[in-house]
């Protein structure tokens, strides 16, 4: 094979993965989303190489052009249908009672330099949509229409003595660790609206005992860990799990294309509530 054919490709992945570094604050590495995107990169230098080649990333004629194109194809294909991969918690949280077992997690943590109780008040004020990259980012991933999300799955509802954000109702199974629940269709993602609509949570028993084929279960947990009188330690974790297998294999494809603006606002979200936690403490200490 002519050495001229492979360098695009890797001037592109080491490109992509310098910015995916850099990004790495925000989405921690998951390798089938990550190379899916690179393929992706690979797909537009391809094909715009087809009309006018890309001399600066090495695709000096529209042969390589091609050749780009069809490896970046095959990248995304091949990370798009990866087999999904089951892991199993031995993390000895609460929400290890709810999704031991998951295919799918996102984990994020911020130091704060608030206490506990501050960092609680901010986070219920502070809605995901309220921050307007955040916003922007939602509707990249076009699921920001307007629409509560209990449009496409049933969340948690709050009742007496539990916790409430402006997009999520939160069970206080222990004063340092908030969980909500949902159960999303597998089916729409993959466009059958023929499938009824999942039921509404109102305990964490009823999440528990569902296991109906056709569904997703997704569990998100926040934890307030008390580091010192002026610090505190956030941490959120997300895990997905379909029912069956074919769930989760029909969830995997969606979740790597939406991974990275998923993180990325998670991480927004922890940023923000982080920085308005301080001012509040710094303020309370003021008076």
């Amino acid at each position: 094979m002519d050495i001229q054919l492979l360098i695009p490709e890797l001037a592109c992945i080491i490109i992509a993965l310098m910015i995916m570094f850099r990004l790495t604050h925000y989405a921690h590495f998951y390798a089938p989303s990550y190379f899916f995107w690179i393929g992706i990169i690979l797909i537009v230098v391809g094909l715009i190489s087809l009309v006018q080649p890309l001399a600066f990333l090495f695709v000096f004629n529209r042969t390589i052009g091609a050749f780009v194109l069809l490896s970046g194809s095959a990248i995304s294909f091949i990370s798009f249908f990866w087999p999904v991969k089951e892991h199993h918690s031995q993390s000895k949280q609460k929400i290890d009672d709810l999704l031991p077992d998951y295919s799918f997690n996102e984990f994020h943590e911020v130091r704060i330099k608030a206490s506990p109780e501050k960092v609680k008040q901010t986070l219920q004020v502070t809605g995901v949509q309220d921050i307007p990259v955040v916003h922007l980012l939602m509707k990249i991933r076009g699921i920001s229409d307007g629409k509560d999300m209990s449009d496409t799955a049933a969340k948690s509802q709050a009742g007496t003595g539990n916790f409430s954000t402006p997009d999520f109702n939160f069970f206080v199974v222990d004063p340092t660790e908030y969980i909500s629940v949902m159960i999303i269709k597998s089916s729409m993602i993959t466009n059958q609206p023929d499938k009824p609509a999942p039921p509404e949570i109102f305990t964490l028993e009823q999440f528990m005992s569902f296991k109906s084929p056709g569904y997703v279960k997704v569990a998100i947990n926040f934890k307030f860990i008390r580091e010192n009188e002026e610090e505190t330690l956030l941490t959120t974790e997300t895990r997905v799990q379909g029912i069956c297998h074919k769930d989760s294999r029909t969830f995997s494809r969606y979740w790597r294309v939406i991974y990275p603006g998923s993180a990325i606002i998670r991480r927004v979200w922890l940023d923000t509530i982080s920085k308005k936690a301080q001012i509040a403490e710094i303020k309370n200490r003021g008076k």
